[in-house]
């Protein structure tokens, strides 16, 4: 009985396919059968092409699975018709078999002379025709009969002019691919589908989440701009995986899906080109010739896409990839090489990377040329795909994440160590001022002991003048009071002189400190002033003690010269200054540094000065010239703003101070030159009156030029002049009588 079936079956057969394209399957694969042959192609539209009884011995033998560049008539006919007759076996006539259909046209499919499936929008107007995503499958449940076991497919297609037909995304624009797998394995390879677009969601989570990590940590901490360009690298490379899932679930027109597939092909290079920023950017590398050239054939391959028939997105983003990674991995190398943290770890992940690279892209052209993969399973090759990509930002991303702890763990031991230097400098403040305190104490006690002698001094002066009164005659007695009275006054005027000076370099100390003992915010105490007291205190002793001599003088009838003059030599006094001034300078401030020079006149001959009173003008002088060169190297200077390292300023603009001496006619002339800031007119004619300062609050009192003034043109009898232009610096010129 079986015998005669098959008979039956075999006349059927011939006499059904009697000028028909037939595909027979006499075993069914797990992967499904292709239906590449036997296809019966031709242009134009009737809707009796349907008909399954329809004669197609006359029309083109074709395969639907090329890419639709290479059917012409279609792209100019805009419509046409694929027909084909599959022929099942007994054995898979008996099975549940799919038709999975994915295309870059529309497409009406006819089963047996019925329409089963609309897949886009066909029409004879081109203006209305919507092709379909070539990644969009279609489902069509194929009819079964063991008596009858063939099934007639027509295909109506309609193609959809657009502009990247060929020019991106790996899958080819094949016309027509329609695969008859069995229904089982057709869920099966729904849920592998399902597997992808999950590898992909997974990977947009990773990279947007890796985005923020990084870019939060730019903005906490701006000098390491490794974080902003591995930031940008993980955000094109979630844009470039978030284009798998709205592809695959979201997008199903061919226009939607060519422009997805560009932002992905364009997403890559610059994701790679940031990634190798970043490099850079931790191993402190310059930016090379050859990374320009990587840019550049970056550029050159995208513009490509816009070119009719490019390779697509395998140079554009295949070979930018490969080539950018093994960049990474020169440059990862060479740190390597040096010995720099994080190399190992990084070149670790980028020679993973790259082999998993080479494995996917090894099989993707293994497959478009006929070879068999490396990996027989795709989802397989998707997961190594996957961890290539992840294999790169991880091993950076997990090297910043290190870096960035241990620069926290330093900036903590660092704060740790400046609270700790800080609280000890707090104790030494205190013991400071207590020491002041007690010295202001011993200060004032002295002052008025030496002012208790005074007067006793001057008690005894009028008792000794009453007695020489009753012995010597009245003109005698005149004589010679006024001869006293002329002696005793310059130490007298001196202590006076001292004694008010001393008070008001008191204040001057008192004025940085709070009612309390404390320190105002900012302020320092200066030391020099401490020096001045001591020396005014030791010209108070001297010259009290200078009285006490007249006195005793006075009472042996004998005169002592006042000693207020004396010859100086001005070039060794203006050189003794001129260094304790900078090395006084110094002794503050460590980190001050400037040159100074003395040009010294030749023979310069000694004159009668207050050699004392000289060298504080040459003091006050010499220190104003020093801070105002101090002033302008910081404002050439500055700070780098990446690094925070000091600017170093041309030779030319070095802090210098100079001092020159010359011998003109009946006087002797003193210059003080720096190249500081300079002042402006308007500071030019307030300079020598009192207490007027170009000094910050705390800084001066604004006394020492009008007291250099009053010793030069008063005590002296010279000049004091000041020449000076904005950004050019200061002169002072003092001229003394010879």
């Amino acid at each position: 009985m079986k015998k005669y079936y098959l008979i039956l079956w075999c006349i059927c057969s011939s006499v059904y396919c009697a000028g028909q394209s037939v595909n027979s399957i006499d075993t069914l694969p797990e992967q499904g059968f292709m239906l590449n042959q036997h296809w019966k192609w031709q242009v134009g539209d009737n809707p009796d092409w349907a008909n399954p009884e329809f004669d197609d011995s006359g029309w083109q033998e074709i395969d639907p699975t090329q890419d639709v560049a290479m059917i012409p008539q279609l792209a100019q006919q805009k419509v046409g018709w694929f027909r084909t007759t599959i022929e099942f076996s007994p054995l898979v006539a008996q099975q549940l078999t799919t038709l999975l259909i994915s295309q870059s046209v529309a497409s009406e499919v006819y089963i047996n002379g019925l329409l089963a499936k609309k897949i886009g929008v066909v029409s004879t107007n081109p203006k209305l025709v919507e092709a379909t995503n070539v990644l969009h499958v279609s489902t069509i449940g194929l009819p079964y009969s063991v008596s009858y076991p063939f099934v007639q497919i027509a295909i109506r297609t309609a193609y959809q002019d657009h502009f990247f037909y060929n020019r991106v995304g790996f899958s080819q624009n094949y016309c027509l691919r329609a695969l008859v797998i069995g229904t089982e394995a057709a869920t099966q390879n729904r849920h592998g589908v399902r597997q992808q677009i999950y590898y992909g969601w997974f990977q947009v989570g990773v990279f947007f989440i890796l985005t923020f990590l990084h870019l939060s940590f730019f903005l906490l901490y701006r000098r390491v701009r490794a974080n902003l360009y591995f930031s940008v690298t993980t955000f094109f490379l979630g844009v470039a995986f978030l284009c798998i899932p709205l592809n695959f679930d979201y997008f199903e027109g061919l226009s939607e899906y060519f422009l997805i597939e560009f932002v992905q092909t364009v997403a890559f290079p610059v994701a790679y080109v940031f990634l190798i920023l970043a490099i850079y950017e931790i191993y402190n590398q310059p930016r090379s010739a050859l990374f320009w050239l990587l840019v550049g054939f970056a550029i050159l391959m995208t513009t490509l896409l816009f070119t009719p028939y490019s390779l697509g997105s395998t140079w554009a983003e295949l070979i930018t990839e490969l080539l950018m990674t093994a960049e990474v991995i020169r440059v990862t190398a060479l740190a390597l090489r040096k010995k720099q943290p994080g190399a190992r770890l990084i070149m670790t992940g980028m020679l993973f990377s790259l082999l998993l690279f080479l494995v996917f892209y090894g099989d993707f052209l293994l497959q478009n040329a006929g070879f068999a993969p490396f990996i027989d399973n795709w989802i397989d090759t998707l997961a190594a795909y996957q961890i290539a990509i992840l294999c790169v930002p991880l091993s950076i991303s997990l090297y910043l994440a290190i870096n960035f702890a241990k620069t926290n763990q330093q900036l903590i031991e660092q704060l740790q160590e400046n609270n700790a230097l800080n609280q000890k400098n707090l104790l030494q403040e205190q013991e400071r001022q207590h020491f002041l305190t007690a010295q202001n104490e011993l200060l004032e006690k002295q002052v008025k002991e030496r002012t208790l002698a005074l007067e006793t001094s001057l008690a005894d002066l009028k008792e000794t003048q009453s007695q020489l009164v009753q012995r010597e005659k009245l003109a005698s007695l005149g004589e010679l009071t006024a001869g006293i009275a002329h002696e005793i006054q310059n130490p007298l005027n001196f202590v006076n002189n001292f004694s008010e000076l001393s008070v008001e370099l008191i204040e001057e100390l008192k004025s940085p400190l709070t009612p309390d003992g404390g320190i105002l915010d900012g302020k320092k105490m200066d030391m020099d002033l401490f020096d001045d007291v001591v020396q005014n205190l030791g010209k108070i002793n001297h010259h009290g003690k200078r009285a006490s001599s007249i006195v005793k003088g006075m009472l042996e009838h004998s005169r002592t010269s006042t000693g207020v003059k004396e010859l100086t030599d001005i070039n060794m006094l203006a050189d003794e200054y001129l260094r304790l001034s900078y090395h006084g300078l110094r002794a503050k401030d460590k980190t001050f540094n400037a040159n100074f020079e003395l040009i010294a006149a030749e023979n310069l001959p000694p004159i009668k000065v207050v050699s004392q009173d000289i060298g504080r003008v040459l003091l006050n002088s010499i220190n104003n010239a020093f801070y105002a060169v101090s002033n302008h190297a910081h404002v050439e200077t500055g700070t780098h703003a990446e690094t925070g390292h000091a600017l170093s300023l041309p030779p030319q603009c070095q802090p210098t101070v100079t001092i020159s001496t010359h011998h003109s006619e009946n006087q002797i002339i003193i210059k003080i030159k720096d190249n500081g800031i300079g002042m402006n007119e308007a500071t030019k004619a307030k300079i020598f009156q009192p207490f007027f300062t170009t000094k910050p609050t705390g800084q001066g009192t604004g006394l020492g030029l009008s007291l250099a003034y009053d010793i030069i043109t008063k005590g002296h009898g010279g000049t004091i002049e000041v020449e000076s232009e904005e950004g050019q610096g200061t002169t002072f010129i003092v001229k003394l009588p010879c």
